[in-house]
């Protein structure tokens, strides 16, 4: 399973729109890499609010901000555009934890073994304990969903896409 999350910006809606550009030869490149932009910002807001429409369930371990503690995940967001510059599609980087903070799941239970210090320092009902290695029982990680438009991202495309194809239809002489 690959470590990268893609979401395929979904803009069915607009396959019409899309076709006459096609039909046109209108180049819609310029206006897919505006809408992967628009998608990116988009989804790394949907961090920066930690969860939009709805809040995420807040993270045990990050000190205030849930997905955000070094950001790695967030700055990772991307767009790409196919050959012929008529999909859009957003990734992440590949982190291995994309996937289970998006759909959320079960870690597998696992042994950690120190490695750069002598010991493992942990601390259990408020006694500080040392060890070699622990055996970890796994861990229930809550959905986060990070990859979403929003209904005003849906909008803001469909302008796009509608400019777009107008400007051109007027460089050409067939809208005054």
């Amino acid at each position: 399973m690959s470590d990268f999350i893609n979401a395929d910006v979904d803009i069915g809606k607009f396959n019409t729109l899309i076709a006459i550009m096609r039909r046109n030869s209108v180049n819609t490149r310029p206006v897919m890499a505006a809408i992967g932009n628009l998608v990116v910002k988009s989804v790394r807001q949907n961090f920066r609010e930690e969860g939009r429409p709805d809040k995420w369930v807040p993270s045990k371990k990050a000190k205030g901000r849930t997905l955000l503690a070094t950001g790695a995940l967030m700055k990772s967001i991307h767009y790409e555009l196919d050959n012929d510059g008529t999909a859009v599609t957003v990734m992440t980087g590949p982190m291995k934890y994309a996937r289970i903070m998006q759909n959320g799941g079960k870690t597998p239970k696992h042994d950690i073994v120190v490695r750069n210090r002598r010991a493992l320092r942990f601390t259990v009902g408020g006694l500080t304990l040392y060890r070699k290695s622990v055996h970890h029982p796994g861990s229930r990680i809550p959905a986060r969903p990070y990859m979403l438009l929003q209904d005003e991202d849906e909008v803001k495309i469909k302008d796009m896409l509608v400019d777009h194809l107008v400007g051109e239809m007027k460089k050409r002489g067939g809208l005054k």
